[in-house]
């Protein structure tokens, strides 16, 4: 899976219509445009840990700060969570997940909850209700233990801190509605991420959040 975005205003729009106009143009063309306007893929973890975490504690970190939108893909690294999640279409693999932490994902849960979490205030000037896709903002840190697991490359019995940002909002990973590229038609909406992202900066640079966004910072950024 991939996101494709530009350097221009409307970035993610413009990165799916040249993808759609490379299906067409000639590759010397194509290579311009994509040169001029900076045109490049976000790759995510597939179907796989969508994390970072795996990956991180797999090459040695024992100190992890990870931006998460769905809390599930956190619960499976844990001790009891899913192994796999069945794939969003027939056509694709299942998800896979690799356990390895050794707490209960329960246990993990439950101190989860009890993150510290933003504000999300009202934004001026505009007629829709604010927060009409971030529903949270939450952070905090877990310690845990590794369990051994092949797979993933991690062996047993080291200690790992985990520093959590939790993103949640209305919006699924990819676009709606889905593109029919049968019809050389993209049918993509990428407006309200622009305007999630006017929330999520809007929330962090509230007043009210002041206090919360320094502590943030401090244990997600700014460790020595």
């Amino acid at each position: 899976q991939s996101a494709w975005f530009t350097s221009g205003p409307d970035s993610f729009l413009e990165g799916t219509n040249n993808i759609l106009a490379s299906t067409t143009l000639p590759p010397n063309m194509v290579a311009t445009i994509f040169a001029d306007t900076s045109t490049q893929a976000i790759m995510d973890g597939a179907f796989t840990d969508s994390t970072g975490i795996l990956q991180a504690v797999a090459a040695g970190a024992a100190d992890v700060t990870s931006y998460i939108s769905d809390l599930r893909d956190l619960w499976n690294l844990f001790a009891g969570g899913n192994t796999t999640l069945n794939g969003p279409d027939p056509c694709f693999s299942n998800v896979l997940f690799f356990q390895i932490f050794s707490t209960p994902w329960h246990t993990i849960e439950a101190e989860v909850k009890r993150f510290r979490c933003l504000k999300v205030p009202s934004i001026k000037g505009r007629s829709d209700p604010a927060g009409a896709y971030l529903t949270s903002i939450c952070f905090g840190t877990v310690t845990t233990t590794t369990a051994e697991n092949t797979f993933a490359g991690v062996e047993g019995g080291r200690e790992v801190k985990l520093h959590i940002v939790i993103v949640e909002s209305t919006l699924d990973s990819l676009p709606f509605p889905v593109p029919d590229f049968t019809s050389g038609q993209a049918g993509l909406e990428w407006r309200p991420y622009g305007r999630l992202v006017t929330e999520i900066s809007t929330t962090m640079g509230s007043p009210v959040n002041r206090v919360a966004v320094q502590e943030l910072a401090k244990t997600s950024f700014l460790r020595a």
